[in-house]
């Protein structure tokens, strides 16, 4: 069916409004992302725990080092990942876990 010349076409202008209406109650959640203040910059929460993550394995390496166990350690480059992916989730869930 076609509409009218003169009358708009009321369906199509009463979807347009009802999305432009409903788009600020889907983004409600978004309102606070986790951002830290670091030295007056913010930066993404995850981004800190990455660094903590990676700065605890390569001390766990140097100290695996220091004792001289290095040749223990089986699949160095996955191992020293894994933990450093261990450390990272465990800080992201002790710290900005609710």
């Amino acid at each position: 069916m076609r509409a009218h010349p003169i009358m708009p076409d009321r369906k199509k202008k009463f979807s347009t409004e009802s999305a432009g209406l409903a788009l600020p109650f889907l983004l409600c959640g978004c309102s606070s992302a986790p951002l830290q203040n670091v030295l007056g910059s913010f930066f993404p929460s995850w981004m800190i725990c990455v660094v903590l993550g990676a700065v605890s394995s390569a001390l766990l390496r140097a100290l695996i080092g220091m004792f001289g166990v290095h040749e223990a350690v089986p699949v160095p480059m996955l191992t020293y990942l894994a933990f450093a992916l261990f450390i990272t989730f465990l800080i992201w869930l002790l710290v900005f876990g609710h």
